[in-house]
């Protein structure tokens, strides 16, 4: 048998799962599945719903913005403050499966879950986020381009921790977005995304290039070593392609009812060129 409990504060819920075989729940989306799969059979579920803390967005004196776990992806699509400074992420939140899906799942159940092929964490990969997470021995940080994803439905996550929000900094200016590549049904999965944000100098060139991918990977993947490949000059078509080649470098897909490992790899590829094309086209 599996106990339901619905703590109304954070110490409550740290206590709960303390030593125990327990799985936290958000919206419950993707966690109904795999308990319906039995890929899980835990001794308690407790539910996040009730706890005072974990809901809402907001900014605060250094522009950061604190988005809480237990935000719903509607939430967070529907947010205008958060549009305007970060709408990759509002975007990525508002192409998830379909309304119902997200007027339930959380944030930082879509966070911890951890399905590589996921809307949501490519576009907080390319705005620099960190999750904030508490424990038994406290509060810490870990930047989500940094270790947090460790591998298929895996994070940095402990079984005695729970995410508290998740943060983004200021990027006002930024030229950003966020596209998938569904094929089948638009509620579906993506067979690859893209999360873009380029960042110009008052000269007009590019300063900083962020780059994320999902669904090519058995995590999410922050492309490396792209971030001045735009930099110090007008970037042409070359440029773009070189970054492009780079992003599909970083690929490592598998073969599936979405295509083969080899098609991903090339989606991946021409997605990049495509979003990075209209991001430079709009800032021009």
């Amino acid at each position: 048998m599996t106990w339901f409990v619905a703590p109304s504060t954070l110490s409550q819920a740290l206590d709960e799962i303390n030593g125990r075989d327990a799985v936290l729940v958000g919206g419950g989306t993707s966690l109904a599945v795999l308990l319906k799969q039995r890929m899980l059979e835990p001794e308690m579920l407790v539910w996040l719903g009730r706890v005072a803390g974990l809901k809402g967005i907001r900014r605060d004196a250094d522009g950061w913005w604190h988005v809480g776990a237990s935000t719903t992806l509607a939430e967070v699509a529907r947010s205008p403050e958060l549009r305007r400074e970060h709408p990759m992420v509002t975007q990525a939140a508002g192409v998830v499966a379909n309304p119902r899906i997200r007027h339930v799942a959380t944030v930082g159940g879509a966070i911890v879950h951890a399905d590589p092929r996921q809307d949501l964490a490519p576009a907080l990969l390319a705005a620099g986020a960190t999750v904030a997470i508490r424990g038994p021995a406290g509060d810490r940080a870990v930047p989500l381009g940094d270790g947090f994803f460790r591998g298929f439905l895996e994070t940095a996550v402990g079984p005695a921790e729970v995410v508290t929000h998740i943060s983004l900094p200021p990027a006002t200016g930024a030229a950003q977005t966020y596209r998938r590549f569904t094929p089948q049904s638009r509620d579906d999965y993506p067979t690859v995304s893209v999360a873009a944000r380029v960042e110009r100098a008052e000269s007009g060139e590019v300063s900083r290039l962020s780059l994320a991918l999902g669904g090519v990977a058995p995590t999410p993947v922050l492309v490396g070593g792209v971030e001045t490949a735009l930099a110090t000059r007008p970037p042409t078509a070359v440029d773009v392609a070189t970054v492009s080649a780079a992003a599909r470098a970083a690929t490592s897909p598998v073969s599936d009812e979405r295509g083969s490992a080899e098609y991903k790899a090339a989606m991946a590829e021409i997605w990049t060129q495509r979003v990075l094309t209209e991001l430079l086209e709009r800032e021009r």
